[in-house]
């Protein structure tokens, strides 16, 4: 078998191109408009804080395009400017103030490449103009870089602010999120980023994805990533911030009826242990499913121990989480209809994986001597198993060998659910295995790994986890790999809880450190990849 060694080290190239092109009848302009000059001047002092209006001129008819994304005025004023020209072009640009600026206060309007020619559309890209209130232009900056956790590619757009640290009514430091922060900038696209003209003073500063142009962090949706503690930009350093998911405060949401018997409750905050009960009616035998740390749980009851009289009527229960008790009234329909259906997971199997199937309904018992499995027509031993995780996922094990055709057949009342019906028809699987040639292996070895415990994932592209393993070892051995693209990434679980947590905004604590492989691996036929990861 063909054999690929790498050794990696995590580097960065930034790559910058450009667009060149040729209309028939001569070349194409490619020149940016030119700025010519402002009123008022730019870096202009002692601007009148009750100016109405802004003009930037240029040398040839411009528009604005995709203003919401890329015009950044810092600090923002609570009234959104109108900035023109949009419909019509013009040779200048105008931005209409609704308020008084604020006093001793240096403002910057970062324009990104929203300014364009009318004719081609070149862009004049991270065009800026400031001015301030006061006597002086401030100076300081910050500079740094800004990533995801989980994935290698920084999403569009990503923002970077400071918010200035005031004194709550008890003395303490405090930031107000749910304001437009003082200072913002954009990141460009190799993940840097640099806020200028700051005053001195004491700020937080935090990266988040503007994904609805609000200018705010909204952290039910948005990703982000800040300085563990306030910052000073007279004390100038470069940070690092890494964008994650937002932990969530606790929350009940809904509650639902998924068919007979099931009820779906769903919540914020991914709790680690909840408990619910039936209040006013009584539940002779039911089941509570909720995985740690999962963000709902499904009750699971027999419907025959109800009336069947009863066709609709109220079901109450409590969830309790720590000290939180929610009442939950759902109307269950009793006149559904249910029917215990099973389908294959995946009907392609190898050496190290078996055959799995899911069935519509929590399975309660299987019927082993009424499942058949054979090898080339000859009966062969199997074993079945419930899911312990999701008791709807039932494992068919038995030996697979390469290049074999396997047959599964699995008779009516193989299985019963928890409203004790059973699968009413019989059903059969052909399975052929493909050849050896045809997979490939890949080996992960870690050098300088986590000293705690860490989850090693394997996905795709689309970063859906194929394969998570939780432990602390230096190697990682993955076989019979189907060929395609893969992405390794690893999340340290620091504090040894057994999940990985995510950035704590209310107390300011960022999420437990990831990191991810720096090359997508290409997976091919009959190919041992043996890689070697410096962390």
């Amino acid at each position: 078998m063909y054999k690929i060694i790498k050794i990696l080290v995590v580097s960065s190239l930034i790559i910058s191109c450009a667009r060149v092109g040729s209309p028939s009848g001569g070349p194409k302009d490619i020149t940016p408009p030119k700025f010519l000059g402002s009123k008022p001047d730019t870096l202009a002092t002692n601007v009148n804080p009750n100016t109405k209006e802004i003009v930037l001129n240029f040398d040839e008819y411009v528009i604005l395009r995709d203003i919401a994304q890329q015009v950044i005025i810092s600090p923002p004023p609570a009234i959104t400017p109108t900035i023109s020209p949009v419909g019509t072009a013009r040779k200048y640009v105008t931005v209409r103030f609704y308020e008084p600026l604020l006093p001793n206060t240096t403002y910057t309007i970062n324009f990104g490449s929203s300014i364009q020619d009318n004719n081609e559309g070149n862009k004049l890209n991270n065009f800026s103009y400031t001015f301030s209130t006061g006597n002086t232009i401030d100076s300081l900056q910050v500079n740094g870089t800004v990533r995801q956790s989980l994935k290698k590619e920084l999403a569009n757009p990503t923002i970077v602010s400071l918010y200035k640290i005031e004194k709550d009514k008890s003395g303490k430091d405090s930031v107000n999120l749910k304001n437009k922060p003082y200072y913002i900038s954009r990141v460009d696209s190799a993940g840097n980023f640099k806020l200028k003209h700051l005053h001195e003073g004491k700020y937080r500063l935090l990266a988040f994805n503007d994904l609805n142009s609000n200018l705010i962090p909204d952290t039910d949706k948005e990703m982000v990533g800040f300085a563990a503690k306030d910052i000073n930009p007279l004390y100038p350093e470069t940070y690092s911030l890494v964008l994650s998911p937002v932990k969530q405060s606790y929350k009940f949401l809904k509650a639902e009826q998924e068919g007979q018997g099931i009820i779906k409750v769903k919540f914020k905050g991914h709790p680690d242990k909840l408990s619910i009960t039936p209040v006013d009616r009584d539940f002779p035998s039911y089941k509570i499913e909720h995985q740690p740390f999962a963000d709902s749980l499904y009750v699971y009851f027999n419907n025959a121990e109800f009336k069947k009289t009863e066709k609709k009527f109220r079901i109450k229960l409590l969830l309790k989480y720590l000290q939180k008790v929610d009442t939950l009234n759902l109307l269950y329909d009793n006149t559904l209809k249910s029917e215990l259906s099973i389908t294959p997971i995946e009907k392609e199997v190898s050496p190290t994986t078996c055959f799995m199937l899911k069935a519509s309904n929590y399975i309660n018992r299987i019927d082993k001597n009424r499942i058949e499995v054979s090898k080339n027509n000859e009966p062969i031993n199997f074993n079945t198993e419930i899911d312990s995780l999701n008791a709807k996922n039932i494992a068919i094990k038995f030996p697979v060998a390469y290049d074999t055709e396997y047959k599964v057949t699995i008779k009516d009342q193989s299985f019963k659910d928890f409203l004790n019906q059973t699968n009413k028809d019989t059903l059969s699987y052909v399975i052929k295995t493909k050849k050896q040639n045809e997979f490939g292996n890949l080996s992960i070895r870690l050098q300088n790994k986590p000293d705690s415990k860490f989850f090693f994932q394997l996905v795709n592209e689309k970063y859906e986890v194929l394969e998570s393993i939780y432990g602390s070892q230096d190697t990682f051995i993955f076989q019979n790999m189907k060929p395609g693209k893969y992405l390794i990434r690893i999340l340290v679980d620091q504090n040894n809880n057994g999940i990985w947590d995510s950035a704590d905004l209310e107390n300011f604590k960022p999420s437990e450190p990831t990191y991810l492989y720096p090359n997508v691996i290409d997976v091919r036929p009959l190919w041992d990849i043996n890689e070697v990861w410096i962390l």
